[in-house]
């Protein structure tokens, strides 16, 4: 259970500030009271972003520097996800070593 989460504040497109808030609603009001009734909040807990980067059609971006280009800022993987894949990942290694000694599972 999160106690709090982190929201980006929106304004045409681009991530104005960072908040940290006890809910959406919450955090929604307080980024209309200050930007203006267009402006609106964005639950970031899981996206690495910043002040100043672009978000379009859902998806957070950022340029980057050597190309100039728009790059898609992914999510970070979740609690859940990221214990899953240990557990995948553990798994292989058990039969890998089991297979290298000779034994079987």
């Amino acid at each position: 259970m999160l106690v709090h989460e982190v929201f980006a504040q929106i304004l045409e497109g681009e991530v104005k500030n960072i908040i940290v808030c006890e809910n959406y609603p919450t955090a929604d009001h307080l980024t209309k009271m200050i930007f203006g009734d267009t402006a609106f909040a964005v639950n970031v807990l899981q996206y690495p972003v910043a002040i100043g980067y672009k978000y379009h059609n859902g998806f957070f971006l950022t340029i980057n520097e050597e190309t100039g280009e728009e790059i898609v800022v992914d999510p970070l993987p979740t609690q859940e996800q990221e214990v899953a894949q240990l557990k995948a990942d553990n798994e292989e290694l058990i039969l890998a070593l089991a297979e290298m000694i000779g034994g079987a599972l």
